[in-house]
């Protein structure tokens, strides 16, 4: 079977304001939808990483990714289903769509 990585992009719209309470409370969601769908994900952590560019004078490494970019790749899910419409049908209610983009791509194998 086909697989796909589901890669949550945060389009800067997650409450940056609220309490531990709200913040659990969203988690709580995350874990309900992954577990419904019987699978599991990795949260990426925030403002780390480094990003890797060959240009002109060789190989530059900057750190990265930042904040402050349009969209950060916040956490990934892999998943196995049969096509792009069946794993359209897994996202439609995933969470994660209040706060940004998710997007699929299949794993070539």
């Amino acid at each position: 079977m086909p697989q796909f990585v589901l890669m949550l992009r945060d389009s800067g719209t997650f409450p940056t304001d609220i309490s531990p309470e709200e913040i659990q409370e969203i988690i709580e969601r995350y874990r309900l939808w992954s577990e419904k769908l019987g699978i599991s994900g990795q949260k990426l952590r925030d403002n780390e990483g480094r990003v890797v560019v060959r240009n002109d004078s060789g190989v530059t490494i900057t750190d990265g990714p930042y904040a402050e970019a349009k969209e950060v790749i916040g956490g990934y899910f892999l998943v196995d289903a049969d096509d792009y419409d069946a794993a359209l049908k897994m996202v439609e209610d995933c969470p994660h769509l209040d706060f940004g983009s998710i997007e699929i791509r299949q794993i070539e194998l």
